[in-house]
């Protein structure tokens, strides 16, 4: 008798752990539906915001790690090249990314895009040492000219016309803005301008190249930072060494946090750029991408104080940034009439796809 009750004492221990086991499943997994219908349906927005983020944020610590008047830009652009290669190395161990192995062949083919990064990433980081902030988001708007001039000529390709009248009021914006802007450097001018020529060809490139090769976004990316690596190693030894050795804020602990996160945003910028690029339309990327030129424009008037506010000055900001706008909104009409025709287009793509697999379409 004593023995039959222990042995239901036990039962009803075993009955009572189970049940509470699948009381704790149940809430585990309506938890994880939660987070995942939470994700599913906010993911869009989060990810545009870290783009927009990370998009403003990287110009500002650029700008101030050369605030704290460490003029070695190649040096940085070394830093952001390492810590790029390592994110992509350790995220493919992870399988979180995925690209092809190194191929000597590959890179050979690659090599003339490599160039034109370290060209577009030393030339941009080099022009904010003598150029503020709005004035160089401002100029730097002329890359959108350079590429339709350039597709006009090598492709034979032309835009719409409220297009093309959107960028050429960019640049005049640009122009006016640089009429007026009392910290006016020549130096810095140029570099921004050449800046813009060199990122012009490096988007030409890459649509080119992706061709040729067949990688994707992150493909190019180790490949650019691979062959970058060694030759801006020799560039820093020859150009600034004197300046990296004799440095005398190394242990500043504000410029150790600019200058980490300066190498470390140029991978998250490009990363997640990706994202909202894949989760989300090209349309709101572009949306995102002239929302943030704005806000960096704003910033940047009281960032660093080195602005000195004119009226020639607002009103070419003012004008290059309309432009801007209007851009924006001319390449969202663009998008809507293509996704009209992508849908116009598909019933009579799936009836001719009915009809040659010998199916009779109901109506």
């Amino acid at each position: 008798m004593h023995l039959h009750k222990k042995m239901a004492e036990s039962n009803h221990k075993v009955e009572s752990h189970d049940e509470g086991a699948q009381e704790e499943t149940i809430v585990t997994k309506k938890h994880d539906r939660f987070q995942s219908a939470f994700w599913q349906r906010w993911k869009g927005l989060a990810v545009a915001i870290l783009y927009g983020v990370t998009s403003i944020s990287i110009t500002f610590f650029n700008k101030a790690v050369f605030v704290y008047g460490f003029n070695a830009s190649n040096f940085l652009t070394l830093g952001q090249i390492l810590f790029s290669l390592v994110f992509l190395m350790v995220m493919k161990a992870n399988k979180q990314l995925e690209y092809e192995d190194f191929s000597i062949s590959t890179a050979q083919a690659l090599f003339p895009l490599a160039s034109a990064f370290i060209g577009m990433v030393v030339t941009g980081l080099a022009a904010l040492i003598y150029v503020n902030v709005p004035m160089y988001s401002a100029l730097r708007r002329l890359t959108t000219f350079i590429v339709i001039v350039w597709q006009y000529f090598l492709l034979n390709k032309t835009v719409p016309q409220k297009e093309l009248l959107s960028v050429i009021l960019m640049v005049l914006g640009a122009i006016i803005a640089g009429w007026g802007d009392l910290t006016f450097d020549i130096y810095g001018y140029f570099l921004t301008t050449l800046n813009c020529v060199v990122t012009a060809w490096y988007l030409v490139l890459i649509a080119k190249k992706s061709q040729e090769t067949g990688l994707k976004t992150f493909g190019l990316m180790f490949y650019n930072n691979v062959l970058s690596l060694p030759i801006m190693v020799v560039i820093c030894v020859i150009t600034e060494w004197d300046i990296i050795v004799n440095f005398d804020k190394w242990w500043n602990v504000g410029f150790q946090i600019c200058f980490v996160m300066s190498c470390m945003q140029a991978f998250l910028l490009n990363y997640s750029l990706f994202l909202c690029s894949t989760i989300n339309s090209p349309l709101t990327t572009s949306i995102t991408g002239q929302l943030k030129s704005i806000l960096q424009t704003v910033f940047g008037l009281f960032a660093f104080n080195d602005v000195v506010i004119t009226g020639t000055f607002s009103a070419g900001l003012g004008v290059s940034t309309m432009g801007g706008i209007w851009y924006g909104v001319e390449k969202y009409k663009e998008q809507i009439e293509k996704m009209k025709k992508e849908e116009q287009d598909r019933p009579q793509n799936d009836l001719e796809s009915g009809k040659s697999n010998g199916q009779v379409l109901k109506v």
